[in-house]
């Protein structure tokens, strides 16, 4: 084959990555329904609708991260990158954010569980958790939002002894593999962006910054929803990767 038309296709190829890369770009970017005004999410902070964490106002975004806690390393990382960018924010900024986490993995991960992982972070992460045996729920949720995951059983890795421990204590091994990115969602439930974790806390902290300037002007909700704080809501709980 010729040098010419090797650097045609190298071209041609080019070509199609960034269209692709834009086109992708511009979708993230375009608001569209990803929390269901009835759909109520069990936290640890209690029942979480859409606006709960806004209380109705305008100009809030929630920025969800989804993981599980047995995640050896990508899931805290990305937690940590958060953090990183957070502390760039000014305190305006700071009041109209929410962090929260949903856990992909509620069979391990009860709302005590969260908690505890979730209070080794210097950031005040909200965790979201749908009963283990409502997989539909949480299925609707992640395909609104564009998660992806799919539980993954480890490899035979430890000793036996190790397994066997494993098993009378009613500790499951596998993983979750899962997308890796921060969803930021309005106070109206809408997707408003996908922030890959590969952009540095600066890019991070910049592009949270022009979002909630892009929405401070938006109308509030129609409604005000309210944290749910009752013992009927959170009764496995205090209020508080694979990957």
């Amino acid at each position: 084959m010729s040098p010419r038309k090797l650097i045609l296709m190298g071209l041609s190829a080019f070509a199609l990555v960034a269209i692709a890369l834009i086109t992708g770009l511009s979708a993230s970017h375009q608001p569209r329904d990803a929390w269901p005004t009835t759909l109520e999410l069990p936290s640890t902070r209690g029942l979480l609708h859409a606006d709960t964490l806004s209380r109705g106002e305008a100009g809030h975004l929630s920025v969800l991260i989804p993981g599980f806690t047995h995640c050896p390393d990508i899931c805290p990382l990305s937690l940590a990158r958060l953090q990183m960018a957070w502390q760039r924010l000014d305190e305006t900024s700071r009041a109209h954010l929410h962090p929260m986490f949903l856990t992909l993995d509620p069979a391990r991960d009860t709302l005590p569980v969260l908690s505890r992982y979730l209070s080794a972070f210097s950031l005040p992460v909200t965790g979201l958790r749908l009963p283990s045996q409502d997989d539909t729920r949480l299925e609707e949720f992640t395909q609104r939002l564009g998660i992806q995951f799919q539980r993954r059983e480890s490899e035979q890795s430890h000793p036996p002894e190790h397994a066997q421990a494993q098993a009378s204590a009613g500790e499951a091994d596998y993983m979750i593999d899962h997308s890796v990115a921060i969803f930021v969602i309005d106070e109206q439930g809408r997707l408003r962006d996908t922030l890959p974790l590969s952009q540095t806390p600066a890019q991070l902290a910049d592009r949270l910054t022009f979002l909630l300037q892009s929405v401070a002007a938006a109308p509030s909700s129609a409604g005000v929803a309210t944290v749910n704080t009752s013992a009927d809501t959170n009764a496995d709980a205090p209020a508080t990767g694979g990957a």
